[in-house]
């Protein structure tokens, strides 16, 4: 029978090295992700991925995710629309990070993930436009809906302010009403992270959002009013065909009564 080689055994167990090991097997259990992570959906312009929070960074995974969330795709355009950026540059000014267009082309898929969503799944998405692309990750937790934006109209972000960050090669989002930069506890302190917007799931309309009035029904402006002389006339018209024999008695009647209930 041939000996096994490579292999030295003892009568002790090197418990540090086994626990060590039970560990990692623990916690790649705990961290295991769901079936769904790596789903990616693909559209013309729009490119829709579920990823694994465990993926996302340190400051994603220790969250608790809201998923699914049930959200109406109103609440998404107001959410969608408050969104602002602003360059880095002495000719930086606010400017929105969603076009007309890719608000419509976007928010009825984002609002539908988001209610289909895992609770270990964040939403990846990337918008293709003339202006370039923009990308980043939506999720909801703690009442809050959380983006944060790797990309913005073909433009990285970058936290260093250096001579290309002048220059308006890098941004930072601008917090409108309802809306904060995401604060994370550091070593030494707080950071904040300017790339990364929340605010409350039910935010009010931004006041950037233009609500057309409302129209006054077409179909009802142009009914004239109706008046007695009208009424008499028609009574009397009704009349003459009855009387040439143009409709039977029951046609009459019932023609009659019509008119009746329109003008009284």
């Amino acid at each position: 029978m041939k000996k096994l080689t490579g292999f030295k055994t003892t009568g002790h167990l090197n418990i540090p090295f086994v626990v060590a090991i039970m560990t990692v097997l623990a916690l790649a259990g705990c961290s295991s992700t769901h079936k769904s992570a790596g789903k990616t959906l693909t559209t013309e312009d729009f490119t829709l991925t579920y990823t694994d929070k465990a993926q996302a960074g340190r400051e994603i995974s220790e969250l608790i995710l809201q998923h699914p969330l049930s959200i109406t795709e109103r609440l998404m355009v107001f959410h969608m629309v408050a969104l602002t950026y602003e360059n880095y540059s002495l000719l930086g000014e606010a400017r929105p990070v969603f076009t007309k267009d890719d608000i419509k082309k976007t928010k009825r898929l984002l609002t539908k993930a988001l209610k289909k969503a895992h609770p270990k799944n964040i939403i990846g998405f990337k918008v293709e436009s003339e202006d370039g692309t923009t990308q980043g990750e939506l999720f909801a937790s703690k009442g809050n809906l959380h983006w944060r934006f790797f990309e913005i109209r073909g433009v990285k972000y970058s936290l260093t302010r250096n001579l290309m960050a002048q220059r308006g090669t890098a941004w930072r989002m601008v917090p409108k009403k309802g809306q904060k930069f995401h604060v994370t506890d550091q070593l030494l302190g707080s950071k904040k992270w300017t790339n990364w917007i929340e605010a409350k799931i039910n935010l009010p309309a931004p006041a950037n959002l233009k609500i057309a009035p409302a129209q006054p029904n077409p179909l009802k402006a142009t009914v004239p009013e109706k008046t007695p002389a009208d009424l008499e006339e028609k009574l009397k018209f009704l009349k003459h065909l009855y009387e040439n024999q143009l409709i039977d008695k029951r046609e009459f009647e019932q023609k009659r009564k019509d008119l009746l209930d329109q003008y009284l």
